[in-house]
């Protein structure tokens, strides 16, 4: 089977017999992912168009059969991989180049993730993209950039939460005993140590704002200490 040594190679097998295909996001309103797939009857021919990916920093996944029994599948799934290979094939497709062109737009925070949907719908209805069903209507109107400082902000509270919940050991009364006894009644770190044995003292330089980074307050999840004058633990916005 002979190599593939250019991009207009690869860009024209995917243009007959490759698609771009969005992942189920129904219940990630925020962003939509993208895959690249290329598939064939001939695994040889498949693992040709793997190999030449692979050797230009193209991440794809393994050579997987189809459902059906009869082809092959490879995918391009991981962000940087997706935006990179268009970027190479775009300027030698021809019946996928405004959807690529789009998808580009969209993963660089040109246009909303609606944009895009509107442009994959208009590509069905001209004939050069195949009609996906959809059991719920998809509604995504930020930019990848947008919906991804979202989903992070999100998960950055979710965590927050469970870490107060679960992991944190440093007590509310603790906190604020500790803290009290050091600021208004002048007791020492050693005091302190001594008087709350269960506690590191790095834990308890924390409380006081002595020592770098966060605590866990049961309840309260983080709490930064580098605010001396800090008395009450902040409660996780949820």
């Amino acid at each position: 089977m002979p190599e593939y040594k250019h991009w207009s190679q690869v860009a024209g097998y995917f243009d007959g017999d490759g698609t771009i295909g969005t992942s189920d996001v129904s219940n990630r309103p925020y962003k939509i992912s993208f895959s690249l797939f290329f598939v064939d009857q001939s695994r040889d021919q498949i693992s040709c168009v793997k190999d030449f990916l692979n050797s230009h920093g193209i991440r794809t996944s393994n050579i997987l059969k189809r459902s059906n029994g009869e082809t092959y599948e490879l995918a391009v799934s991981q962000f940087g991989s997706v935006k990179r290979a268009l970027r190479r094939m775009l300027p030698f497709l021809c019946k996928k180049e405004i959807e690529a062109r789009a998808a580009l737009d969209y993963y660089e925070g040109r246009t909303t993730g609606d944009q895009l949907l509107s442009v994959f719908k208009a590509e069905v209805e001209a004939g050069r993209r195949e009609r996906k069903a959809r059991t719920i209507q998809l509604d995504v109107p930020y930019t990848r950039p947008e919906g991804d400082r979202m989903m992070k902000s999100l998960r950055s509270d979710r965590l927050r939460d469970a870490f107060g919940r679960y992991r944190a050991k440093l007590t509310p009364d603790d906190f604020e005993a500790i803290r009290t006894k050091h600021f208004d009644e002048g007791k020492r770190i050693c005091d302190l140590v001594r008087e709350y044995p269960q506690y590191a003292r790095e834990t308890i330089r924390r409380v006081l704002g002595r020592g770098r980074g966060y605590i866990g307050v049961k309840g309260f999840g983080r709490v930064d200490t580098t605010d001396t004058t800090l008395r009450d633990p902040k409660p996780a916005q949820n």
